[in-house]
């Protein structure tokens, strides 16, 4: 690449750190840190750092190019917090990743993160409840379709009990939140009706947040999910399986020659995919299990962002290809494909 585009692109870059530094400051700091030299460090040895005596942040520039905006920013916060813990809070006795950095970084609501080779991660609550929920989804394989069919059933009555028990517990759920799926400048139908899928039926809450795309220099839109652990990890994987078996579905109705736009026949699976979820939704209200929401949930939210818009929605033709897609997301099933990965305890399959 040419010097002179990389040195727009730099400083660009250096802006868009600048302004996010600032905001951060602001709103969660109260204005308590000094403005730092920013730098784009081309040595690339770690994501980011803090040079206490020289009063200079930076990001390492493969780390921009490598990975989305979102977690550039997130290291932006974990320097930030080593700048208030030195500046700020003065400590210079305690070690990088200590306790006051790790409070620090939950100041600024970012996971205190730190690097190195965790060790296996103790089983959990999310890894128990997961092996349940795997066992289920595997029996939704069934070419049997009355097994499937009550399999599948059964992994979300699981999943509702779960929910209704973290509801009425005593103690405040540990809440958390993740950026799933990629970005683009204009969200499709298909992303917005994946999304209120996950919202209605699988206890997260769903936001498009703005992110800077830095080799366009330009915002786009990204999905984040909020939730406790256990359902970040259930919506994730529904996410990726409804779109992976939306465009499956949709390349066998286009070879079986069947008439009608992608749009319209996805859409009609999605929808017929949640029409199923709430007949199911509906018997186990029939048995007792009635969800009500989850208010902490939402103050959650609250606190994250404090104002929110509702996103509008364009409608869809209601065509052949829009009914063979409901009738096609009548009959779907969630498969198995959720697992425990052994060290760090990620769960879903995703390397």
């Amino acid at each position: 690449m040419a010097s002179e585009t990389l040195e727009v692109l730099h400083r660009a870059w250096l802006k868009k750190l600048r302004d996010e530094w600032q905001t951060v400051n602001r709103d969660k700091l109260q204005g308590k840190l000094k403005v730092p030299i920013f730098l784009i460090d081309t040595a690339n040895r770690r994501l980011g750092f803090w040079d206490a005596k020289q009063r200079t942040l930076g990001i390492s520039e493969q780390h921009i190019w490598q990975h989305p905006w979102l977690d550039v920013l997130d290291t932006l916060r974990h320097e930030m917090a080593h700048q208030y813990v030195s500046e700020v809070l003065g400590i210079h006795d305690e070690t990088s990743h200590g306790t006051a950095w790790r409070e620090t970084c939950r100041l600024l609501d970012v996971l205190p993160q730190a690097t190195g080779t965790p060790g296996l991660a103790p089983e959990t609550e999310t890894d128990r409840m997961l092996q349940k929920v795997k066992k289920l989804l595997a029996l939704a394989e069934s070419p049997n379709v009355n097994e499937a069919e009550a399999a599948m059933a059964a992994a979300h009555a699981l999943i509702l009990k779960y929910n209704l028990d973290v509801a009425n517990a005593a103690q405040s759920a540990d809440y958390a939140w993740r950026r799933i799926g990629g970005t683009a400048a204009a969200i499709g139908l298909d992303w917005k009706l994946v999304a209120s899928i996950l919202s209605r039926w699988f206890f997260v809450e769903c936001v498009w947040v703005s992110v800077y795309v830095a080799q366009h220099m330009r915002m786009e839109r990204q999905l984040e999910i909020l939730g406790t652990a256990t359902n970040l990890e259930l919506a994730h994987y529904a996410h990726d399986f409804l779109h992976t078996a939306t465009e499956s579905l949709w390349r066998s109705h286009a070879r079986a020659g069947l008439r009608g736009s992608r749009r319209e026949f996805i859409a009609g699976v999605l929808m017929g995919f949640s029409q199923k979820l709430q007949a199911e939704r509906q018997v186990h209200a029939g048995r007792g299990l009635i969800w009500l929401g989850d208010p902490a949930l939402g103050g959650y939210v609250k606190g994250r962002y404090r104002h929110l818009r509702t996103m509008s929605s364009a409608g869809v033709r209601r065509s052949e290809a829009h009914q063979a897609g409901v009738n096609a997301g009548q009959r779907l099933r969630i498969h198995q494909g959720i697992h425990a990965k052994g060290k760090g305890g990620g769960l879903l399959g995703r390397e």
